[in-house]
C-alpha cells in the first residue's frame, strides 16, 4: 500500500488557546462574569472555550492535515479528548456511584473522542475538504473482551482503507473499540487504557501497512528527564524504543502499551510538537532487531 500519514493529536495539542497561553487566562475569566447568576457565567465561559477550540482545531486542519492532502497523501487522523475531558467525566462518574458500572462508564468516556473527532472534520469540511469522523468500531478496532482498560486484538481497517480510496479523510476518534458479546450476542463498545489513543494510531498504522506513525503532543520529543523541571534535560533526536525503559521514568509522552504493540509489528512512532510543525522531534526505532521486548 502506498503511504499513507497517520497522525495522532494529542488532547492539549486540540485544546483552545488559553489552554497553553496565560496571557488570554483574564480573557477566559471575563467571560465567565457575565450575567447574574452562575449558570450564565458558565455558559460565558463555556462559549468562550468552544470558540478558542474551534480556532485551534481549523489551525491544526490547515497547519497539519490539509498540507498532507494537497500534496496527494490522504492522512488518517486520530484525535484524544479535549484537555482535561476524561478525568472530567471520571468525577462525573463517581459523582454518581462509588464504584460505576464498567459499561456505562466507557460509554461515558468514549463522549470526549467523540467531540473532538468530529469537530476536526467539521473543520476540514468546512474548509472544502473532504472527511467523515469514525468511532473506534466503525474504523474497525477489536478489542479485549472487558468494557474499560481494554487491549487491541485486531484491526480490520477495510472501511478505513475505502474512504482513503474515495479522498476522504478518515477521523478517527482514539481510546476506543469494539468486542463481541458472546452471551447477549451483540457487539459491545470498551475503551483503551489511559493513553490509549496511542495505541489507536499505532494500530492503524500496522492495519494500514505503514511502517510509522506520528505522535502531536505538547512537547517537542522524548527528553532523559522532564524537560519541564530540569534545565540540563536531554531531548533525544533517536532512541531505540528498549531504552525508554532504561530511562528511569517512563516519558509521559507517549504510552507504553502502545510502544510494546509497535515492538511487536514494526512500527516506528514519531514524537512532534503539535503547535510547532517547523520543530524537529524524536523518532523512537521499533523496527530494529536491538528490540527485545514484545
Amino acid at each position: 500500500m502506498s503511504t499513507i500519514p497517520v497522525m495522532k493529536f494529542g488532547g492539549t495539542t486540540l485544546e483552545g488557546e488559553f489552554a497553553i497561553n496565560p496571557d488570554r487566562y483574564q480573557e477566559l475569566l471575563q467571560a465567565c462574569d457575565w450575567g447574574d447568576s452562575v449558570e450564565d457565567k458558565c455558559k460565558a465561559g463555556s462559549r468562550c472555550r468552544n470558540q478558542m477550540r474551534a480556532a485551534r482545531l481549523a489551525e491544526v486542519a490547515a497547519d497539519f492535515v490539509i498540507p498532507q492532502i494537497t500534496q496527494g497523501r490522504i492522512p488518517v487522523v486520530i484525535t484524544s479528548a479535549f484537555g482535561w475531558a476524561t478525568d472530567k467525566w471520571d468525577e462525573l462518574a463517581k459523582g454518581l456511584a462509588d464504584q460505576p458500572d464498567d459499561r456505562e462508564y466507557a460509554r461515558l468516556q468514549m463522549t470526549g473522542e467523540l467531540r473532538s473527532n468530529s469537530g476536526l472534520a467539521l473543520a476540514l469540511r468546512a474548509k472544502g475538504y473532504a472527511a467523515m469522523s469514525l468511532t473506534g468500531r466503525e474504523a474497525g478496532v477489536l478489542t479485549t473482551r472487558q468494557y474499560r482498560n481494554a487491549g487491541i486484538e485486531s484491526v480490520d481497517a477495510t472501511y478505513v482503507a475505502h474512504l482513503i480510496r474515495e479522498g476522504i479523510a478518515p477521523v478517527v476518534a482514539g481510546f476506543q473499540g469494539y468486542f463481541h458479546d458472546e452471551r447477549t450476542g451483540r457487539d459491545e463498545a470498551a475503551i483503551l487504557g489511559r493513553g490509549g489513543s496511542n495505541l489507536t494510531a499505532v494500530a492503524l498504522a500496522h492495519a494500514l501497512g505503514q511502517r510509522e506513525c506520528c505522535m502531536y503532543s505538547d512537547v517537542d520529543g522524548v527528553y532523559d528527564k522532564d524537560p519541564n523541571t530540569n534545565e540540563d534535560a536531554r531531548k533525544f533526536e533517536v532512541i531505540y524504543a528498549e531504552d525508554l525503559w532504561e530511562l528511569g521514568k517512563w516519558p509521559g509522552v507517549i504510552q507504553e502499551e502502545a510502544v510494546r504493540y509497535a515492538l511487536r509489528f514494526g512500527i516506528d512512532i514519531w514524537i512532534k510538537h503539535g503547535r510547532q510543525p517547523e520543530v524537529p522531534g524524536t523518532l523512537i526505532l521499533c523496527r530494529s532487531k536491538r528490540c527485545i521486548f514484545v
